[in-house]
Formats: C-alpha cells, structure tokens, sequence
C-alpha cells in the first residue's frame, strides 16, 4: 500500500514538474527576439542567418565559462529589464525578450588540444552577459540604466553561423565541440569567420524547462560586428 502511494506520488510530481516545464516553455517561444532570415542551411545543422540591427543591455562579468558568467551577468540585467532602470522620472518594467547571450574570445590556434574557447581571455578572463532589448524602443526612448555595470548598445547587421542544439545550458566542453563543427562546416564551403569570439544563446530558463525542449545555440560571425 505505501509502496503505490509513493509511486503515485512520484507521478503526481513528475506530471506537476513536466506540466510547468511545458508551460514555461511555451511562454519563452512566444517571446520576442532579434529579427533575421536564413540566407542557408549548411551541413551538420548549420545556418546562416542575417539579422537585422537591435538593442542589448549589457555587462561585463569576471569569471570565464558560459555556466559561470550566465548566473551573475543574468541577475544585473534581469535588474535593468525588470525596473531598475529611469524612464523620465519614473523606473519602467520591460518585456522579456529572447536569447540571453554570452560572448567570450576564443583561442586562434587550430592545434590547442581540448581547449574551452572561454578558457583563453585576454588579458583579464571577463565575458559578456546580455539581454535583447524590445524592438519599440530606440537608443533615445529605451529606459536609462540605474546600475553603471549596465551597458545600452546597438547591435550593427551582422551574419552568424548558427549551430542549434538541446539540454542544459552547455559546459565549456560542449562549446568547445559545437565551434569546432561549425568551422569545419564553413571551411568546406570557403567561409571565414570571425573566431576572436564566439556567442552562445540560451532561449528557455535552466531549471523548469525540460532539458529536451532546451534551445541552446553557439554561434561566431562570418560579416559585420556584434
């Protein structure tokens, strides 16, 4: 008997876990996020996307890693986009919006062996944590932020080779693997990108969304700045 009530239990919970994972990540689809097309779908899941120009709110982290700098970069700009901000007199709570990025430099050399791209910072190992403005506002109308470690800039039109994949949000390792596919997909096409820096975007939450509905993306730049 207290066997079938533990076990019903466990069931109740996992529908309960699975049910608000479903739910969240419902939610996180519908939120907006940077405009682009895809100008090409290359081997192993690779694209090529254009996106058009748009706002982030910004910081620098210490700390080196997408799991690492992802935690206290999230919580300051969470802060700005969720009303620690001035818009004229008064804070403003913003939208959500999609992906939370991470950029970090990566090493040059093709010979490092089992190498994190994150690993290689020069000089002081910090990344960049930040978060896809709305696109209502501009750079004169978007709320000014109270936090100075808070930076507010645009996104010039850039390309990216995008390589997409599921879970948790990725270790170093995984980063690492998923870089090495993407250039040697754009060396068999004669693409050069731009590997000084490698971005990483997370679209769901890490902790109700299930690791299987996850989107988890690195890419690097192939044209223009970000």
């Amino acid at each position: 008997m207290l066997g079938r009530v533990i076990i019903g239990g466990v069931a109740v919970l996992t529908s309960v876990r699975y049910g608000a994972g479903l739910y969240f990540w419902r939610v996180a689809e519908n939120l907006e996020r940077p405009s682009y097309f895809v100008i090409d779908s290359l081997a192993d899941g690779v694209e090529l996307r254009r996106y058009e120009p748009y706002l982030i709110a910004e910081t620098t982290v210490d700390g080196v890693g997408f799991r690492e700098s992802t935690a206290s970069g999230f919580r300051t700009c969470a802060a700005y986009i969720f009303g620690k901000n001035k818009s004229g007199e008064d804070m403003e709570k913003m939208a959500m919006t999609a992906p939370v990025r991470v950029a970090g430099n990566t090493p040059e050399r093709e010979d490092t062996p089992k190498v994190s791209p994150f690993r290689l910072f020069a000089p002081k190992k910090e990344s960049k944590v930040s978060f896809v403005i709305g696109s209502k506002y501009t750079m004169k109308t978007v709320p000014k932020p109270i936090d100075k470690k808070v930076k507010i800039r645009q996104v010039a039109a850039h390309t990216l080779a995008v390589k997409t994949f599921s879970g948790p949000p990725p270790e170093d390792e995984q980063v690492s693997n998923e870089l090495k596919k993407i250039k040697r997909v754009l060396l068999k096409r004669n693409i050069k990108p731009k590997l000084k820096e490698v971005h990483v975007y997370g679209y769901h939450d890490p902790f109700l969304t299930p690791n299987f509905l996850r989107r988890n993306e690195v890419a690097v730049v192939v044209e223009g700045n970000i």
